[in-house]
């Protein structure tokens, strides 16, 4: 049976990389087992990827055709989230906010691509999708504090 990964987790992070470049390939730049890694990627596992392997992962990751870096964007995006004041603030109408950003950044896109060569597309796409990852990151930082015990 495969354990679940919960998401926004290094864990996670780490089973989608190694799934993608491979378990044994992942251990060998890491300079461990592919055991290792696997249990690096168990949240029961008191063993944790170190901040070298996850630079590295993140670089193979890369090189394999991965568009982004996947620990890289994961350690952003949790102290994004961590600095995010959740208190008080209520689910609903935080989700009405990343939907209504989320469908403008879609529309900004979807002009962009209308008109590639303007210079104002490119602007306003950019100002839509920030604002949209923006509302997104409130609605992570609001689930984040309904967890049961510490995020991992």
């Amino acid at each position: 049976m495969t354990k679940r990964r919960e998401p926004l987790t290094y864990q996670h992070t780490l089973d989608m990389v190694a799934s993608a470049i491979g378990w044994e390939r992942a251990g060998a730049i890491c300079g461990v087992t592919a055991r290792s890694v696997r249990n690096w990627s168990d949240h029961d596992c008191e063993h944790e990827i170190r901040m070298i392997d996850a630079e590295r992962l993140d670089r193979a990751f890369l090189d394999q055709g991965g568009t982004y870096a996947p620990f890289h964007r994961l350690m952003a995006l949790r102290l994004d989230i961590a600095a995010r004041d959740a208190e008080g603030r209520d689910i609903v109408n935080a989700a009405g906010t990343a939907a209504k950003e989320a469908g403008e950044a879609v529309a900004a896109l979807i002009a962009l691509g209308a008109s590639p060569d303007s210079a104002e597309a490119r602007r306003a796409a950019r100002r839509e999708v920030q604002e949209a990852m923006d509302a997104l990151a409130d609605s992570a930082a609001l689930v984040s504090g309904r967890t049961e015990g510490p995020q991992q």
